[in-house]
């Protein structure tokens, strides 16, 4: 439960961010990926790698019946490594088919499997397939963590996991509903015949957009407009009908700007009949960060630009904020810029990932010593007197290997202890899973961005997951890439190389090796 509200939550951490799609919507995506193979747009290593992807969620998911499972695999792996799925084919078809009726039980048939006395498989992989179901479903991650929350902390009766899993699952069996949503602008719609601008049918002027708030129970007396659009959306819940109808928004402000010369904003916030208060509709930030831009003191540099980075942190910029197919063109040219090689573009993505795994036990194991700070203890005033980070979490991580670490009062800390457990007992192969997920990540980041340069495909099916898993992951890497050329003045095929020798090279039972991967 922890962990669901830490994936649904405003602000995550990188490291523990939800870096995977569901299932279901890996399947639609091996299936555009063949259509889009036959059509030229993206080439046989791409659709083997959405191929590969899915093969991976689908061994030993509960969701998917045994023998559906036992086809599936079956169907995607008779494409070899040398051929491909073919678009419409039988084992195309085959997909197709298990996937309409995969939805309906998935969450009741993980109900099922969490409620057995011995289940197959951890909090951690039970967690990151609900979640990444339910938000690939349509939900907001708003309404997930307010759900989420009320049957934890505030339903009368107290639920098991189980029977909250029920209870979301019939919530998204409900048809999609219409929503009406207001979004309204601090100046007016001006129209232009001359210039062939005519205002939107459902452009509403101030004193109708006011009486419609009143009439929907939203106060307007602090609120200062000139106007709204009155737009109907379909959508799972209001929260996700307030996301679209701002996307909407967006789109048409990317056309008056690039047509008319004229930048519109709204007001940041979306009123949706029926809800009792409005949304906030900022764009919101996927998650990008990197700090070492500020911890260098480069956000302001006006000589000694480095040719390398400082265009790649330009290009990554996109991704922060900007619309799907900006943020997705932009996010791969900064990889590409800093990774790729002539004649393998493709092959930044797993050179990103083992800097990302080898960033992981460091960022981890940081946010664990400030959680071990607060909750007063044998490492509290050691921690108080760190500076470092790596220090500290070279301190953390002797403790959790000796088995001396307090127990942390938050569940979300406890299952990160529980994390790092397991990857200080077995770094090798862990942190090459963590690799793996990774590279998939990138991977499908990839994908997209040649489905919207390539085919203008600007709603493909995985656009906007990609993009929600991928930021915070490309932020992290780019963030060390960063680090590494302003501090050790280090190309990023040299960071990626020695990522790379740490990754084939780590053993068990020294915990600074694990946070020393890419350097002290």
């Amino acid at each position: 439960m922890a962990r669901l509200l830490e994936f649904f939550g405003p602000a995550i951490h990188w490291n523990r961010s939800l870096w995977s799609i569901g299932t279901s919507l890996a399947l639609k995506e091996v299936m555009e990926a063949s259509e889009a193979h036959r059509a030229g747009i993206l080439g046989p290593e791409s659709l083997q790698a959405a191929i590969a992807t899915s093969t991976r969620l689908i061994a030993r998911d509960p969701g998917i019946p045994g023998d559906q499972r036992e086809v599936l695999q079956k169907s995607l792996n008779s494409t070899g490594s040398k051929t491909s799925l073919r678009y419409e084919g039988l084992e195309y078809r085959t997909l197709q088919q298990i996937h309409l009726a995969l939805d309906g039980q998935y969450l009741d048939r993980w109900a099922d499997a969490i409620g057995l006395p011995n289940p197959d498989h951890g909090a951690e992989r039970a967690a990151r397939a609900i979640a990444s179901h339910l938000l690939d479903q349509g939900f907001s991650g708003g309404f997930l963590h307010r759900w989420w929350s009320y049957k934890l902390n505030y339903e009368k009766e107290p639920c098991t996991l189980a029977e909250a899993l029920r209870a979301i699952s019939s919530r998204s069996k409900e048809p999609l509903r219409e929503f009406d949503v207001l979004i309204v602008f601090p100046s007016r719609l001006e129209s232009s015949s001359k210039k062939g601008f005519t205002v939107p049918r459902r452009w509403m002027e101030a004193p109708a957009a006011s009486e419609w708030l009143k009439t929907n129970g939203f106060a307007t007396e602090a609120l200062k407009q000139l106007g709204g659009l009155l737009l109907s959306v379909t959508e799972k819940e209001p929260e996700a009908a307030a996301e679209a109808a701002a996307e909407l928004v967006n789109v048409f402000a990317a056309r008056v700007l690039v047509s008319l010369k004229k930048e519109i904003r709204p007001i940041p916030m979306a009123w949706v009949a029926g809800s009792k208060k409005p949304f906030k509709i900022n764009r919101q930030s996927r998650g990008v960060h990197v700090g070492s831009v500020h911890r260098e003191n480069r956000v302001w540099v006006e000589s000694e630009v480095d040719e390398i980075v400082d265009p790649a942190i330009e290009l990554l910029a996109p991704l922060q904020s900007s619309s799907p197919s900006a943020a997705v063109a932009g996010g791969w040219a900064a990889i590409e810029s800093l990774l790729s090689e002539p004649d393998n573009r493709a092959g930044a993505a797993d050179r990103l990932a083992m800097i990302v795994a080898c960033s992981f036990a460091r960022a981890e194991l940081t946010m664990l010593s400030y959680a071990a700070q607060e909750n007063s203890g044998p490492l509290t005033d050691r921690l108080a007197a760190t500076v470092e980070n790596r220090d500290r979490a070279i301190i953390v991580a002797e403790a959790i290997m000796a088995g001396s670490l307090p127990d942390l009062p938050a569940p979300a800390d406890s299952a990160a202890v529980a994390r790092m457990i397991a990857v200080l007992a077995n770094p090798r192969a862990k942190l090459a899973d963590i690799q793996t997920y990774a590279s998939e990540t990138f991977r499908r980041l990839y994908r997209q961005r040649n489905l919207v340069l390539h085919g203008g495909r600007t709603s493909a099916v995985a656009l906007r997951a990609s993009l929600r898993t991928a930021a915070p992951l490309v932020g992290a890497g780019i963030d060390r890439v960063v680090h590494a050329r302003y501090v050790d003045r280090l190309l990023p095929l040299e960071l990626a190389a020695r990522a790379k020798i740490g990754l084939g090279t780590i053993g068990s039972g020294s915990p600074s090796a694990c946070v020393d991967l890419l350097g002290k």
